[in-house]
Order: structure tokens, then C-alpha cells, then sequence
């Protein structure tokens, strides 16, 4: 059997030999006796190797940077809270100073962004680790592109500061069950904001008749469940391209759905409610005889109002919430309480912060935060009742007989009868 070729010389071999036929410069022997194959397997090892090693030197490189960006900036933020709160125990400051500090410190949202970021950063490390440098991806295969999904129809809302973003799944169903049923019979309504707070300014819209394809929707338990069925239900009979469920303010989404209700299941409503005496009956209520309340102020080109505030003498603007400005500020508080376990409850503070828009005509975010945070009581008290006073929508408000010839005034309830009726309770 013939022998094969040593393809890497060994200490035994000579290194130098004037008789042999290989010269002196050949750095795997007599190549000359040796296969195109075999130099080109030699080759591609050397060049795998070295490839091998520059990709873990890359990626250590990388991973240590990471670290010490993630160290640097934890251990920043946390001297400079240390020596706010060593300047705050030993040296005796003004009231005007006390308000300066409060205004340096860091925040309960500077807080939630750094717990974040912290989260990010361990997020990125991990990624990193199997990152490869540009030149060693030469032969791989390009990456898989997502499959492409139906534009997001537009809305006004954004996911609120401090919040973790939504774990929802993009669901492509979803979005198809929500396009507007442009081909559906329909009808003109008005709108009881007149359509002052909109960008198309329209004081009616077309909304589409309930059809059994809404149905379909209204039975699903997992839509049930998750309780996107009146967003997609409203969104799907909306026929004006640019509005939509979660742009429109509480008191015409309401009119909406009252509305559906009215024209798909009928206007006699059957609801539960208790006497004088704290007795249940049952009766049926009329929702065509529910009053509209129209907006009573004029807002300016933006859709704000202004409003001098009776203690401070201070002069804001401010908006009405649309839909999902109200859901996301729920969906914070949520996390806060029950994820972050925060003992208070913040959501009048949150909801001023999203209502004003200006103080003085400071339109600065941080401004407006810190305001609302420290308004003083007497005027937060002031601009509730002044928004409430001009707000619009329907009036939920009923009075009713009750079986014993008396009459009882409460609130319109919106049980699961209002779009099953008939489902017993």
C-alpha cells in the first residue's frame, strides 16, 4: 500500500536539503508529489481556521464593549442619584432650592425607562454574542423576509412613556377582520363633537349597517376574551378612510355604538336594575329616546380649547382624549399596579398630563408632566369640571318607573344584552 504524503513536515523531516527537489520556500513539502487536490483541502483548512478565530475575536470584542457600556451607564445614573440624595441630607436648602432638586431628580418614568433600558441591554448582549462580521457571511444564505402585511390603518395614539411595548401579536387576521366594509349598506350620522376635534372636520360620517358577518364576530369567544371585539366591530362599519376606532373621542364612539345597537338588534334595550328600595326588576329601555350632547365650545384650528385656572390664574390648553388615549392610559396603570406592584394609583395625574397640551404656552413635554404632577388641587379640580361641562356625547343618564308606580334615576348599564340579546343573565 503506498504511503501518503505528509502533508504538514514534522520536527523529524529535514527543513533544508540541497539533493531534494523541493525548494526552500515550499511551506508544505515537495508539492510537487503531492494532489491539486489535497493543497486545496490544506488551503480551505488554513483559511476556515483562520476565518474561525477572527469571528470569536469579533464577537468577544463586542461583548465586552456591551458590558462595559451597560456598567458605565448604570454605574453614572446611580452616583448621580447618590450624590442628589447626599446633597439633599446634609446641606440645608431653600424651598426654592427643594423645587430645583425636585426637578433634577430622576423621576418615577426616568426610573421605569432605565429598568428598561437595563432590560435592552441584556437583550443586546445576547444578540450580539452570535452577531459575525460582514466578511464572514459571504456564503450564507440571505435571511427570511416576513411574509407582508396589510397596512396599519392610521391612528393619532402612541404607546405611552415608561411602558413596556405591547406584547400583542401583530395578528394579519385581525387586521382583515378591522377593514372597513366599504361595500355594506349604510347611513350618514352626526357626530355630537360635529367633527370640531378631526382632521376632516366632518360633522357626519358613514357607518355601515350590522350584518351577520358582524355576527360572526360578536360570538367569539377568543375576541371575547380578549376584548378587541368593539374596536374591530366599529372599525370594520366606520367607512371614512381617515378615522378610526382609536382616534375617536369617548363621547362619538359612544353615539356609534349605540347606534349599531339601535339599527342592528332594535332600540328596546332590557336591562336589571333595583328600586327604591334595592329590589331587582327588569324593564326595557328605549334607546332612542337617549339625548345627544353637542360640544359647547368652540375649539381652536388644533382641536384645543383654553382654560385660566381659578386658584393659580395660570393659562392652559387642553384636549379631549380620544379612545385610545384613555385605553392606553388604563392599560399603564394596569402595569404599574399590578406588574411593578406601585402602591398609588396615578391615573388623574396621567390623564392631565395627556389632556393639556400648553401651561403659558409652554408646549415642552417635560413642562407639561412636571405641572401636572404639581398643580395645586383647587385648580385640577377646576379644569375637571370645566372639561366636563363642555364635553360631548351621549347622555347615559335615565330615569325609569319602577313596579311599585315610583321612578328611579341612574346610569344607562351596558351589560352583555346590549349586543346579545339574547343571552340570558
Amino acid at each position: 500500500m503506498d504511503k501518503k504524503p505528509n502533508v504538514f513536515p514534522t520536527q523529524e523531516q529535514p527543513q533544508t536539503n540541497a539533493n531534494a527537489l523541493t525548494p526552500n520556500n515550499d511551506p508544505i513539502g515537495n508539492s510537487s508529489q503531492i494532489s491539486n487536490g489535497e493543497l486545496a483541502a490544506a488551503e480551505e483548512m488554513r483559511r476556515r481556521t483562520a476565518e474561525e478565530l477572527a469571528l470569536r475575536t469579533h464577537a468577544e470584542e463586542r461583548t465586552a464593549s456591551s458590558v462595559a457600556d451597560g456598567n458605565a451607564a448604570r454605574a453614572a445614573l446611580m452616583k448621580e442619584m447618590e450624590d442628589k440624595a447626599k446633597a439633599i441630607q446634609q446641606t440645608p436648602i431653600t424651598p426654592q432650592q427643594t423645587q430645583e432638586l425636585q426637578k433634577e431628580s430622576m423621576s418615577y418614568e426616568d426610573m421605569v425607562r432605565f429598568q428598561q433600558y437595563t432590560e435592552d441591554m441584556k437583550k443586546k448582549q445576547a444578540e450580539k454574542q452570535v452577531e459575525v462580521p460582514p466578511s464572514s457571511i459571504h456564503n450564507q444564505q440571505p435571511p427570511m423576509q416576513p411574509p407582508a402585511q396589510p397596512p396599519t390603518p392610521p391612528s393619532n395614539v402612541g404607546q405611552p412613556s415608561g411602558m413596556p411595548q405591547s406584547d400583542k401579536p401583530n395578528d394579519v387576521y385581525i387586521q382583515q377582520l378591522s377593514q372597513p366594509q366599504m361595500n355594506s349598506a349604510f347611513d350618514v350620522i352626526p357626530l355630537p363633537s360635529g367633527g370640531k376635534l378631526y382632521k376632516n372636520g366632518k360633522k357626519n360620517i358613514k357607518v355601515a349597517y350590522m350584518s351577520t358577518a358582524d355576527e360572526n364576530i360578536l360570538t367569539s369567544p377568543n375576541l371575547l376574551s380578549s376584548g378587541d371585539f368593539l374596536e374591530i366591530l366599529i372599525n370594520r362599519k366606520i367607512l371614512e378612510p381617515d378615522l378610526r376606532y382609536r382616534d375617536l373621542i369617548e363621547g362619538d364612539r359612544n353615539a356609534i355604538m349605540l347606534w349599531l345597537r339601535a339599527t342592528g338588534y332594535g332600540n328596546m334595550y332590557p336591562v336589571m336594575l333595583e328600586d327604591e328600595k334595592g329590589v331587582p326588576f327588569e324593564t326595557e329601555f328605549d334607546l332612542n329616546t337617549i339625548k345627544t350632547i353637542e360640544l359647547t365650545k368652540e375649539p381652536d384650528a388644533n382641536g384645543h380649547f383654553d382654560y385660566t385656572l381659578p386658584v393659580s390664574g395660570i393659562n392652559v390648553k387642553f384636549k379631549l382624549l380620544t379612545v385610545g388615549e384613555s385605553e392606553d392610559i388604563s392599560e399603564r396603570v394596569d402595569y404599574e399596579m399590578e406588574t411593578l406592584k406601585l402602591p398609588v394609583n396615578n391615573t388623574n395625574t396621567y390623564t392631565l398630563a395627556k389632556q393639556l397640551v400648553s401651561v403659558n404656552g409652554d408646549t415642552n413635554p417635560e413642562t407639561i408632566r412636571s405641572f401636572s404632577e404639581s398643580m395645586r388641587v383647587g385648580d385640577a379640580k377646576g379644569l375637571r369640571e370645566y372639561i366636563d361641562s363642555i364635553d360631548c356625547g351621549v347622555d347615559l343618564k335615565i330615569t325609569v318607573g319602577t313596579p311599585g308606580g315610583g321612578s328611579i334615576t341612574t346610569f344607562l348599564p351596558l351589560n352583555l344584552k346590549f349586543f346579545w340579546p339574547n343571552i340570558g343573565i
